[in-house]
């Protein structure tokens, strides 16, 4: 928690969020920071419904110190963060999604670890997911979830991770970069870019946010070929990180996610091929079994939550998204929005 809680600008991305723009808007002012403290930043991407006028008028509602930019034409959320950031007349600022509720104390506990050391440049919080109708896509996003944090806590520990949850961002705006605007993902871009200023990135798990998880498989599926091929772009666009100049990040933590993120999905199914193909010279059954194994293995995860169907699935969104990569994902369709 921060000794004092300083001036604060919010930046909020938008594109047809007339459904939640009102309750995000309605979080920022009962979470447990000074709301004189914080100014927000509606940076609306050309919206078609009522984003805009709902998001003036809950700045009225609410007592919020806000504005509303509204794009000449549509380019995406890596544009809108680099013009709300921009925009920012404080030392502090958070990037946040529209369809996400922080819980009370999420940004004391990112502004807090942030001024703990001048070297950390930016901190993101943890996704608590909310799960209104149990189904694959959820059990699969629960137990992703259960491991993801630990993993990007543990490298926070010796560097730095670029693995951001996007929907809770907190920077120093001197550590700033802007982020390319038609490749890469959001939070990894800008995450790797303030690593290249030569400031730490580091995932905060006391700084919570609360996230609406979809039921609906293609909705899934598509948020997370998007999400995916824009992280690898983001990582290939930054391979110069893996260098000495960049401490244990460099020559510890990037390398070994490349191999995450390049290397394991191709091996993993070169593998269940090889082992199918080897078995079932000795036997055609053992082969066969091989891919049984395999496939049920993949939808144990419609039964019971596991980190082994998980696991499969995210090998095959990574690997799908190889293929999807450099293909002007930038602007996109938004799956369903909700409450949280």
């Amino acid at each position: 928690m921060p000794k004092s809680q300083p001036k604060t600008t919010v930046v909020i991305p938008t594109y047809n969020e007339e459904e939640v723009i009102d309750h995000k808007i309605k979080n920022i002012k009962d979470i447990n920071y000074p709301t004189e403290n914080i100014h927000a930043i509606v940076v609306d991407d050309k919206s078609s419904d009522n984003t805009v006028e709902l998001a003036n008028q809950a700045f009225k509602k609410y007592g919020i110190s806000g504005e509303v930019i509204v794009k000449e034409k549509r380019t995406g959320t890596n544009a809108s963060v680099n013009l709300g950031v921009s925009k920012a007349n404080t030392d502090i600022v958070v990037t946040t999604d529209a369809d996400v509720t922080f819980e009370e104390n999420a940004l004391n506990y990112a502004i807090g670890r942030l001024l703990s050391d001048e070297n950390i440049g930016a901190v993101c919080g943890e996704l608590e997911p909310i799960i209104k109708e149990k189904s694959f896509t959820t059990s699969s996003e629960k137990a992703y979830r259960s491991v993801y944090g630990k993993m990007c806590t543990w490298e926070s520990n010796i560097h730095s991770t670029y693995c951001f949850n996007g929907p809770l961002i907190v920077l120093k705006k001197k550590a700033f970069s802007p982020i390319p605007e038609t490749h890469g993902a959001s939070d990894a871009g800008m995450a790797l870019k303030i690593i290249h200023n030569g400031y730490r990135c580091i995932y905060e798990a006391n700084a919570r946010f609360y996230e609406y998880i979809t039921g609906d498989l293609s909705q899934q599926r598509r948020q997370k070929l998007r999400r995916s091929a824009r992280l690898l772009e983001a990582t290939l666009y930054n391979l110069d990180l893996i260098s000495p100049k960049y401490g244990k990040f460099g020559m510890f933590i990037f390398p070994l996610r490349f191999l995450m993120f390049f290397i394991a999905p191709a091996a993993f199914f070169t593998s269940v091929i090889l082992w199918s193909y080897l078995l079932g010279q000795i036997n055609l059954f053992n082969g066969i079994l091989v891919w049984i194994g395999f496939f049920l293995a993949l939808l144990s995860g419609n039964v019971r939550s596991n980190l082994v169907s998980s696991f499969i699935w995210h090998q095959i969104y990574l690997l799908v998204s190889l293929t999807r990569m450099f293909r002007g994902m930038h602007v996109w369709k938004a799956v369903e929005r909700e409450k949280v």
